[in-house]
């Protein structure tokens, strides 16, 4: 009953703070949580198949989308589609494991053609969620130095420095500070 009471607070707390909004921040709020849970689920990753691979048969044996549905929403054609969800079955022919939500990757990521949706993934998960290779290792089930890798590429595709983003999007200076042993 406390944890329905406490609920109960918060969906009015944000409601107030809904309410302050203009209605555009309040559409962006809304889209942007919609986002969040329209997304793959972390543990889908633990299959042994490509991320794109993952992605498709997460939207076609879980979302239950079209090929065609699925061509269109990760920007591919649909022979790639068609091609990718084949291929994957006879790789893996087990279900997609959904059942930690714990992180959510937005679709979105999976959709942009600049990057490989491995390094879009990485740099999501490194820069948007704030965790480090060897978390984001674990949670793909990939090894640390191939997470470190794809990373490393994404930011050469991006022109920024690998090391000065990884120590930006993890606060390394203060930790830093703290090795150097002297008084502060």
């Amino acid at each position: 009953m406390e944890g329905d009471h406490k609920r109960s607070e918060l969906v009015q707390l944000l409601s107030h703070v809904l309410e302050t909004l203009s209605e555009d921040e309040q559409q962006d709020v809304l889209s942007h949580v919609q986002q969040k849970k329209d997304g793959v689920p972390i543990s889908a990753f633990r299959a042994t198949l490509s991320s794109l691979e993952i992605v498709v048969r997460y939207l076609r044996d879980v979302r239950r989308k079209q090929f065609k549905e699925i061509a269109t929403i990760l920007n591919r054609k649909l022979s790639t589609i068609y091609t990718t969800y084949q291929k994957s079955q006879k790789k893996y022919p087990h279900s997609l494991d959904c059942s930690d939500r714990s992180v959510i990757l937005p679709l979105s990521i999976a959709r942009d053609r600049t990057y490989s949706v491995l390094e879009n993934i990485v740099a999501y998960l490194k820069e948007k969620e704030s965790l480090s290779f060897t978390q984001i290792s674990v949670l793909l089930h990939r090894n640390y130095s191939t997470v470190q890798t794809v990373y490393r590429r994404y930011c050469v595709k991006n022109n920024l420095n690998p090391k000065k983003e990884e120590r930006r999007a993890h606060g390394a200076w203060a930790h830093r500070r703290g090795n150097h042993g002297g008084s502060s």
